[in-house]
């Protein structure tokens, strides 16, 4: 391979990896200030509907009040656990809730102070690339991935220039 057809395949590379980011970014934000948070799914209680390793996609600012049995909800059940399961009863106490693989009812119902939001739709296996993401290792590579896009990108613009 020629260098110059090394250095256009890098900047093929390039353009499409930092336009690939770039749209992400871009929509992630779009959807955070739209309400919409990412929360990844860590156990099978819901099945092959969110399987474990999917992302889902919750809606924050769908109203508590609006919710009907059948819905998927987001709520949490203290500070560091947060549950994904499906709306089984609208009672005056609360939603009462059930994973689809679960035998029985959640325990309490959900109320508004423990209501996160309703899903509105989920991505399979993404999960596992953001749960890996959040520990060290995942830290320090995603660090590394983009000190060397920013680095490839300045060589970009030199070799461009």
């Amino acid at each position: 391979m020629t260098k110059e057809k090394l250095r256009k395949t890098f900047n093929i590379l390039y353009e499409i990896i930092s336009t690939a980011l770039m749209t992400a970014a871009v929509l992630l934000a779009v959807l955070y200030l739209c309400g919409i948070r990412l929360y990844h799914v860590k156990s099978g209680s819901m099945g092959e509907l969110l399987p474990v390793g999917c992302v889902c996609f919750v809606n924050t600012h769908a109203d508590f009040a609006d919710l009907q049995a059948g819905d998927i909800i987001a709520f949490r059940v203290s500070d560091e656990m947060l549950v994904t399961h499906r709306a089984i009863a609208v009672t005056a106490e609360g939603i009462r809730t059930q994973g689809d693989e679960n035998e029985t009812p959640d325990p309490d119902p959900v109320t508004a102070e423990n209501y996160i939001g309703k899903t509105v739709f989920a991505l399979p296996r993404i999960g596992a690339v953001l749960g890996f993401l959040q520990t060290f290792t995942g830290k320090i590579l995603l660090g590394t991935a983009i000190l060397l896009l920013l680095g490839a990108g300045f060589f970009y613009k030199r070799q461009n220039d």
